[in-house]
């Protein structure tokens, strides 16, 4: 059977289902744009709900005052660090010594402030952003270098000025030729405990007053860190302490090894990374700043200390050993170090990976 709906009557209908739409719409739509809605009602014989606090915030019990002022929030303490000691030596270049460490300089501050508190030596300043560390002036009685640190350890006061001194000392921490190392000297000055000068017009000098002692401090310290530096925090004010004191300039034709030390320090530093590298060393002219070496491409110096850094020239032919000369030169306030093959630079390859194995000994 068919049905067939005429257009009057369609057009009825379609008025009569869309009629709520079209004359509601309009008082809706504005009371959904001025937010207007009307209250709920509770119906009769029903209670209207109550609203708990979960989480009440407690009144603020300000004890110390602290409310209103302004308070600098320091940054977290670094999470307890382990830290292999791969080497803790002294080291000496005529009247000058200082620790040297193969760990890094945010590591080894917190370490040289609890060697200094544990060892009554009293802070009068320090600065972790430039590594310094300096006592007060501290009353010990004279003798020897191992007898005046044990007074001063102990915290010893003597009543006899005329047989005493005051000390003062200040630290130094300092990155170190390698990366990632750190290095530790030691300023030692000192004065009669019954002078009649002023303390603060004394003046700090290139060198100790003492060596002998700056010697047993130094000693004491290296002895500490070898055995408290293995587990500690690290000191995110330290981390500043990262400049490198060497950087290498690749380069193919001739590579270059900068070192931000004064000539005799490079001189040595040089010598000892090439004898710890094993790099066979011909002779050496101090005054020409060369040493006279003989190097293959591709040995390494210690079995499995390069294994990453000469990874692929491990895997390949080891070249056949030449004679080259390691050069230093003054540049300005740096000490440039170069190979050469005879008067010319070095084949580049050759030059940058012996130039690289220096760096890496630097000590």
């Amino acid at each position: 059977m068919n049905y067939y709906l005429n257009p009057v009557s369609f057009l009825l209908l379609l008025i009569s289902l869309t009629g709520c739409s079209w004359f509601g719409s309009g008082d809706l739509r504005e009371k959904l744009e001025n937010g207007y809605s009307e209250p709920t009602q509770i119906p009769p014989g029903m209670d209207a709900p109550q609203f708990l606090e979960l989480m009440p915030i407690p009144a603020v019990n300000d004890a110390r005052g602290l409310v209103g002022t302004e308070y600098e929030i320091r940054r977290p303490e670094a999470l307890s660090t382990r830290f292999g000691v791969d080497q803790i030596v002294i080291k000496k270049l005529g009247d000058q010594q200082w620790v040297f460490l193969d760990i890094p300089p945010s590591v080894v501050w917190p370490k040289i402030v609890q060697f200094w508190e544990a060892n009554n030596l009293h802070l009068d300043e320090a600065n972790p952003s430039d590594g310094i560390l300096t006592s007060q002036w501290i009353t010990a009685r004279e003798g020897s270098a191992e007898s005046v640190f044990q007074s001063i350890s102990l915290g010893t006061v003597y009543a006899n000025t005329r047989a005493a001194n005051l000390h003062q000392f200040r630290l130094s921490l300092e990155p170190g030729v390698r990366s990632g190392s750190s290095e530790i000297y030691l300023l030692q000055r000192q004065m009669k405990a019954n002078a009649p000068y002023r303390l603060d017009t004394v003046a700090w000098q290139n060198g100790s007053d003492d060596l002998d002692l700056e010697n047993e401090i130094l000693k004491k310290i290296a002895f500490y860190l070898g055995e408290n530096i293995s587990q500690g925090t690290i000191s995110m004010l330290a981390t500043g302490l990262t400049e490198s004191r060497t950087r290498l300039i690749p380069d193919r034709v001739k590579p270059v090894l900068l070192y931000k030390l004064d000539f005799n320090r490079a001189w040595a530093t040089v010598g000892d990374a090439l004898e710890n590298a094993n790099v066979d060393v011909k002779d050496l002219n101090r005054s020409t700043a060369t040493y006279f070496v003989n190097y293959r491409l591709g040995q390494n110096p210690k079995p499995g200390f390069f294994s990453k850094l000469f990874s692929r020239e491990a895997k390949g032919e080891v070249g056949d050993e030449n004679s080259y000369q390691v050069m230093l030169e003054e540049q300005g306030s740096e000490i440039a170090v170069t190979v050469f093959d005879g008067e010319a630079p070095a084949d580049g390859l050759v030059a940058e990976r012996l130039l690289k194995i220096i760096k890496e000994y630097s000590t």
